[in-house]
């Protein structure tokens, strides 16, 4: 299972934003819930173009790791896939402090 570098920037984001709202006693559901491509690009990287935020959640929902609805030729919504919470619980939690390091650690 291999995962280009985006897609592993993309998905550590999303877990951390995950984990930062169910410290605020965000529902799961909601907190896994990250709505469309747009959304996720204004909210986690407002310097990338969209084209590029859609391709790697095409990437990331073809190995399991978001579950994407798709409209009109985007991603209309997102989710981040139990599996991969399950995944990014099981890494070292050092792992976890910088992008870099996970990167590099997970899914290598």
């Amino acid at each position: 299972l291999m995962l280009t570098k985006e897609a592993k920037t993309v998905l550590y984001h999303m877990y951390k934003e995950y984990l930062v709202r169910r410290d605020n006693k965000v529902s799961r559901a909601q907190a896994k819930d990250f709505g469309s491509a747009e959304s996720i690009r204004a909210l986690l990287f407002p310097d990338w173009s969209l084209d590029d935020i859609e391709d790697v959640l095409r990437e990331l929902d073809r190995n399991g790791f978001v579950n994407n609805l798709y409209a009109d030729d985007t991603v209309y919504h997102c989710s981040i896939s139990d599996s991969a919470v399950v995944k990014m619980e099981n890494q070292k939690r050092d792992a976890l402090l910088s992008v870099a390091d996970f990167i590099s650690k997970f899914i290598p």
